[in-house]
């Protein structure tokens, strides 16, 4: 029962640990380019699994050699992560020119917001809609850079609160199977809760783009000017 209550303790723990802020940010950022709840919900997922794998193979490590986790890693890699931030941030605000709106009338009846690389403000292609396969082209829209999430997430988890809150944790077990189960439990409660914040996130999105492409770019320039301040406020904090 003990350690039924140590692993549920470490999937909450991983949940709340995966809302905060610069992980929101730099998650959303992401969202902002093609908020649909699936593509979104595949974002979170790598997210969390990044974040999952770092924290894993890092508190694996910590099991298997018996090392403590060091104050000074935490300095690096939050200063890895503010500057991760305000590259996020400065790439969203950069790409909030290039948002479109399709409106239902030309886009299968229904709102459709996400990207063009090129930058064009005219931008047409009707689709039509098949049951088996709705949207064939989905994949062609991914937002640029998606695919580096997981990256994204393993760098958060190796800096921030996840040293506190997963990996001292475990270097106090002192049973390797415990510790183990501890982390894969956190990476569990850290993937369901950014698979749900994404979306949630983009369904609030898409919302706002059915207003109006003006808001929709309000958004997005929100997103990536919290990201740089925030990034900025971690780099700050780690070598003040």
């Amino acid at each position: 029962m003990t350690h039924l209550i140590t692993l549920a303790t470490a999937c909450v723990l991983g949940f709340i640990h995966a809302l905060e802020v610069d992980h929101m940010l730099a998650v959303t950022a992401f969202v902002s380019r093609r908020p649909t709840i699936g593509t979104a919900a595949r974002f979170g997922l790598r997210w969390g699994i990044g974040h999952s794998i770092a924290v894993l193979a890092v508190g694996g490590v910590l099991l298997a050699s018996g090392l403590r986790w060091s104050e000074r890693y935490d300095q690096i890699g939050e200063a890895v992560v503010g500057l991760m931030l305000i590259a996020i941030g400065l790439w969203s605000l950069r790409s909030t020119r290039n948002l479109h709106v399709h409106l239902p009338s030309e886009h299968g009846n229904h709102a459709h917001l996400h990207t063009h690389r090129s930058g064009a403000t005219v931008h047409r292609h009707p689709h039509q809609h098949v049951p088996a396969n709705p949207h064939p082209g989905d994949h062609q829209h991914l937002a640029p850079g998606s695919r580096h999430l997981t990256l994204v997430g393993m760098i958060h988890g190796l800096a921030g609160t996840s040293a506190v809150v997963a990996l001292v944790p475990v270097t106090l077990m002192d049973r390797v199977t415990i510790g183990v189960g501890y982390l894969l439990a956190f990476g569990l409660g850290v993937t369901l809760a950014m698979t749900i914040f994404a979306a949630v996130t983009a369904l609030a999105i898409r919302q706002a783009s059915g207003r109006s492409l003006a808001w929709s770019r309000r958004v997005s320039i929100a997103v990536g000017g919290a990201g740089v301040l925030v990034g900025g406020w971690w780099v700050w904090s780690a070598v003040s």
